[in-house]
């Protein structure tokens, strides 16, 4: 897009004199002007307007001199349904839809990105991608969010963690923006492949209720912050899914109230352990869950997991897993299809798991697939797992009956008569596949 050329008149809003004066040593509100950033942009200040919406809107130092970190690069916007608005009331307003505003030029800039809206001042580090186009809450991947964004800025990957909280503290006080998000943040910050961590210490996020998918695909995040208050959280499903960098979870974060975990760490391949600690009691729905975190090679048996009832591909595709815990309650689960489905590295799965089931009524193809492909599975573990369902008494779905299982033949033959004659006089009754053969 050609550059355009702006002068202060007309529809410009004047701009406040931009001067460095260095970093900040100080408590209380930081101006991000002092801190040397790369871009900062504040909606009160050179924002052009045609008719209510934005199509120009040019840096804080425009027209004076700017830090020598400064950045070029100004934001606008040809197409207009996709301009949004600004009313000279200090924000601009995104939808969620379609509104953006692109950079010229795209941006290529590591850094700490602070952006303040009316639901939230959120602050991340950054990597270097080249990054072309903004919405409310900063470099945009495709997920559009109704807010009000009132300044954004890109402050230097040296500045501390009390400048970041200073800057937070100028957007609210000094611009009016929200510290502190409340309600759905469903897809805040998906498919943002530009975060590396979380800057979000200042915030307090026990306001917030859902956080369905809003990390998701953040493929470059490298850790989490344990100290983000998520008690409120009642909807977790797809959060941190594809997150393919997380190698660890912080034990400390608050997920009692959650209820869905629907794919929470689905694909989080490079998790190589799970907190033991995590507070997951009032989860109900682990659907894929775990789904091909495939580093894990011990999961925790000391998680609460007794009141889900959908474990549907739960730990489909850990394929790096070689046991079991005996000790993990699935007691309530109605829908256990896929659950183990390519544990290739599977071996044993433990006795009795199954003694103490009482989902009521077992979903349609309630075990249908949960262990296929776990080719490393032993004849003894075979055993365990008929054995155990058969104690339980529980009777076969009206549709989809077969429990299926692939094991290894070369560690025996599986003396399981008793358990598929039990298995076989329930009503309804259930069926046994063993290396796709009926039994």
């Amino acid at each position: 897009m050609k550059r355009r050329q702006a002068t202060r008149s007309g529809t410009w809003a004047a701009s406040s004199a931009a001067t460095w004066s260095g970093s900040y040593s100080g408590a209380g509100p930081i101006d991000p002007i002092s801190l040397n950033p790369y871009l900062y942009f504040d909606a009160r200040a050179n924002v052009n307007t045609e008719g209510g919406d934005v199509d120009l809107w040019y840096p804080q130092w425009y027209g004076d001199p700017a830090p020598s970190n400064g950045l070029s690069d100004y934001l606008d916007q040809g197409t207009a349904e996709w301009q949004p608005t600004h009313d000279n009331d200090g924000f601009i307003q995104f939808d969620n839809v379609d509104t953006r505003l692109e950079y010229d030029p795209p941006v290529s800039q590591a850094g700490v990105l602070i952006c303040a809206t009316d639901n939230g001042i959120f602050a991340y580090e950054v990597d270097a991608d080249s990054v072309d186009e903004i919405t409310a809450l900063g470099f945009e991947k495709g997920y559009f969010q109704t807010l009000k964004l009132y300044a954004m800025t890109l402050l230097p990957a040296t500045v501390s963690d009390v400048q970041i909280a200073g800057v937070i503290q100028y957007f609210e006080e000094e611009l009016g923006a929200t510290r502190n998000p409340t309600g759905s943040l469903r897809n805040y910050w998906r498919s943002r492949t530009d975060l590396v961590t979380p800057k979000l210490a200042a915030l307090d996020f026990s306001g917030a209720t859902s956080f369905y998918a809003c990390w998701r695909s953040c493929s470059s995040l490298t850790e989490f912050p344990s100290e983000l208050d998520l008690s409120s959280g009642t909807n977790f499903s797809a959060c941190w899914r594809e997150c393919t960098s997380l190698t660890e979870f912080p034990s400390e974060l608050d997920l009692s109230s959650g209820t869905s975990f629907n794919r929470c760490w689905y694909s989080c391949s490079a998790l190589t352990q799970f907190p033991s600690e995590l507070d997951l009691s009032s989860g109900t729905d682990f659907y894929a869950c775990w789904y091909n975190c495939n580093s894990l090679t011990s999961f925790p048996g000391t998680l609460d997991l007794s009141s889900g009832t959908n474990f549907h591909a739960c730990w489909q595709a850990c394929s790096s897993l070689t046991q079991f815990p005996g000790t993990l309650d699935l007691s309530s689960g109605t829908s256990l299809s896929y659950c183990w489905y390519g544990c290739s590295s599977l071996e044993d799965f433990p006795a009795n798991f199954f003694d103490s089931w009482t989902p009521g009524t077992a979903a349609t193809n309630c075990f249908v697939n949960a262990w296929d492909n776990c080719t490393s599975l032993t004849a003894t573990s075979v055993e365990n797992i008929l054995d155990s369902i058969a104690t339980s008494g529980v009777d076969a779905p009206a549709s989809g009956p077969d429990i299926t299982i692939d094991y290894d033949a070369g560690t025996g033959t599986p003396d399981i008569t008793s358990a598929v004659t039990t298995l076989k006089a329930c009503s309804p009754a259930w069926t046994i596949t063993l290396n796709g053969v009926a039994q």
